[in-house]
């Protein structure tokens, strides 16, 4: 039994390290602000390209005249033929709410360890007070 507390405790002790919860935050806002970035691409500047891109005329390939038909696939389709606002802004909303929700989650973590995020070792200075409190006692 006690074997199992140990390793509990080993992966409670690795859970709440600052530099694990570092990389997850780091990781979250990274697919946050991904989500941004791709709907900027797809909603506002392939949208606005598109409105000047013209469709294709569908030649009949008998006659090879024009059969009053247009081809509107790709880049110059019916859902690139808009910008797309309200989507884009909702990623924005959306980025907005998951960094609220990962900066009250790290203020309850910091409150929880009393500590911060990536919480180093030994300052310089404590190094330093060691070492000269090392070289006092040999002498």
């Amino acid at each position: 039994m006690s074997e199992k507390k140990g390793l509990i405790q080993e992966f409670k002790e690795f859970i709440m390290t600052g530099d694990l919860m570092s990389v997850a935050v780091a990781f979250i806002m990274g697919l946050a602000i991904k989500a941004v970035i791709d709907s900027f691409v797809k909603d506002i500047v392939t949208g606005t390209i598109g409105l000047f891109i013209k469709c294709q005329a569908i030649l009949d390939p008998a006659t090879g005249k024009p059969t009053g038909k247009q081809d509107c696939s790709g880049l110059a389709g019916k859902a690139y033929k808009s910008v797309a606002w309200g989507s884009f802004l909702n990623q924005v909303v959306t980025f907005l709410l998951t960094a609220l929700v990962v900066f009250a989650l790290v203020k309850v973590y910091r409150k929880a360890t009393k500590r911060g995020l990536a919480q180093d070792g030994p300052t310089d200075n404590d190094l330093l007070k060691g070492i000269l409190e090392e070289l006092k006692s040999n002498k």
